[in-house]
């Protein structure tokens, strides 16, 4: 429905959430936080869905926490209330088996910013922003965005993202390494479906416990790292799937 603040559309195995608030650039808000939750709790469950890709409507990714919402916040028990459910909506992005892809378009400021950083993919047009805006309102950034920034960029650009809260072009994010790719302005939607048919071709019991590994590693020690690693190969080498892979590459 049009009124609704995401849509979710199933083709396939790839399902696509769509920020719906385009006159204000899909400004976030509790109702939005709460519809996501919901949406990446029904996926976390559907083994039908292989991908997820995350995007905005009218041009826009999102351009942040609502002004209004800002606006009106008045009692910090009800703020922080609200930042609890972002972060449980964050916590349940990375913890969904299925890979996320962001597809960003025009700006992704904030939250925004730091919703499309919680997914495995963030593919953009050259000409998309990105912006830490925290610092110019006087804020501390939200959406694990302290998390993220040093892991993806090292802490010298952390520092200039959060800190200075200059816009970032698609095209520089991808140059530093904050987004997996930018493509020309007219690409995005070819890219994001190549990419969602690559990682849909893959087995999800392996995307999974990759995407698990990963994250968990920063927790990890190497010597942890490596015993995380081969308690879950052991049990993977003794899938179906594999040794059938493994036979077909014998038999040629």
């Amino acid at each position: 429905m049009k009124d609704e603040v995401l849509l979710v559309e199933k083709k396939g195995d790839v399902c696509t959430l769509e920020i719906n608030r385009p006159r204000i650039m899909n400004a976030i808000n509790a109702d939005v936080i709460h519809r996501l939750k919901a949406a990446f709790d029904s996926i976390g469950e559907d083994e039908t869905t292989r991908v997820v890709v995350l995007t905005g409507a009218g041009g826009n990714f999102s351009s942040g926490a609502d002004l209004k919402l800002l606006a009106e916040a008045e009692y910090a028990p009800e703020t922080l209330n609200m930042l609890r459910n972002l972060r449980k909506l964050i916590m349940r992005m990375r913890e969904v088996p299925q890979p996320i892809v962001a597809k960003v378009r025009g700006v992704a400021y904030g939250f925004g910013a730091n919703l499309a950083l919680a997914c495995d993919f963030v593919a953009a047009e050259e000409n998309a922003r990105f912006c830490e805006v925290f610092v110019n309102i006087n804020a501390v950034i939200d959406g694990g965005g302290i998390y993220f920034l040093p892991r993806l960029v090292g802490m010298a650009k952390a520092r200039e993202l959060a800190m200075l809260g200059d816009e970032c072009s698609g095209r520089r994010a991808e140059e530093i390494g904050l987004i997996f790719k930018s493509v020309p302005e007219g690409g995005l939607d070819k890219e994001v479906l190549g990419l969602a048919e690559r990682l849909s071709e893959k087995e999800p019991e392996a995307l999974s416990l990759i995407k698990e590994g990963l994250d968990a590693s920063w927790d990890m020690t190497l010597s942890q790292t490596l015993e995380w690693e081969g308690s879950h190969q052991a049990v993977m080498l003794q899938s179906r799937e594999h040794k059938s892979i493994i036979q077909k590459l014998i038999n040629k």
